[in-house]
């Protein structure tokens, strides 16, 4: 089965009613439009889509939520994939074989706002931002390496992050994909104390002063795809995360793993 290194950007059709909602959803697509992206054979392609998981944040639920639309796009010289887009730098091999550099930005939808539970009343709201830094992919065969180190644009966090990634595609049939992937990601001091530290001024009785480290996260992912028509495809993704220690040990946070599911009817040009 063919395959592509097709890269996504989803445009979001409506707000919930709840803003913290909304970020950690987009998240969940963006991790997804990055999978689907094997699977893809067109420089163009449209879908909708649902998903369900967990917020990190203490009292915080997340519910199920359908994603109206979203649009994919690929050129020979930049890309959109998810939050993220990016310009291409230098390439050398043919696809199946190919190492490719680029820099890129990528919106950073994490944070939260008091009212989005009683046990964050009295924190100062936590605003997403806008990182920018360089990536590399290497695709050889049915394997992708990937790697992307990013910085803080906006001010905000104030923080890096790099990341490390793997996937692996095996097609079961000539309609049928699997997509088994892994990252790890590193933190810096200021984006984790950003989004899950709490100062001196919102300290309060059961939420104490605390000032998070830098840290490593765990992602584990499993798409599967099935091609409906030679246009159309459904994909179902289950994914995991292991919270790093300097996270897992916030007042904030009352969670070690969490977990999503996010299913996609996509159909390419």
């Amino acid at each position: 089965m063919m395959y592509s290194n097709h890269l996504a950007i989803k445009y979001r059709m409506y707000l919930l009613s709840s803003e913290s909602k909304m970020r950690f959803k987009v998240t969940l697509f963006t991790l997804t439009t990055l999978l689907i992206s094997f699977n893809l054979q067109a420089k163009l392609g449209v879908g909708i889509g649902f998903a369900k998981g967990q917020s990190p944040y203490r009292d915080v639920a997340s519910n199920p939520n359908t994603i109206p639309g979203y649009l994919s796009y690929e050129g020979s010289k930049g890309y959109f994939r998810g939050i993220e887009g990016g310009v291409y730098l230098w390439s050398q091999g043919e696809r199946g074989k190919k190492l490719t550099l680029s820099l890129l930005a990528a919106g950073r939808l994490e944070g939260y706002k008091a009212s989005d539970s009683g046990y964050l009343s009295g924190m100062k709201t936590r605003q997403w931002s806008l990182d920018a830094g360089a990536g590399a992919t290497l695709q050889r065969g049915f394997n992708r390496y990937t790697a992307k180190v990013l910085t803080d644009t906006l001010g905000r966090h104030k923080g890096q992050s790099f990341d490390l990634g793997y996937a692996y595609v095996f097609p079961a049939t000539s309609k049928l994909l699997l997509i088994l992937g892994a990252n790890v990601t590193w933190q810096s001091s200021n984006l984790l104390d950003y989004y899950f530290g709490v100062t001196n001024n919102e300290a309060q009785a059961g939420r104490n002063a605390y000032k998070a480290k830098d840290g490593v996260q765990l992602r584990a992912s499993l798409l599967t795809s099935y091609k409906v028509s030679p246009n159309t495809s459904f994909a179902l993704l289950v994914t995991t995360r292991k919270l790093a220690k300097s996270v897992t040990a916030s007042p904030l946070v009352d969670r070690n793993y969490l977990s999503g599911v996010f299913g996609a009817l996509n159909y390419s040009f």
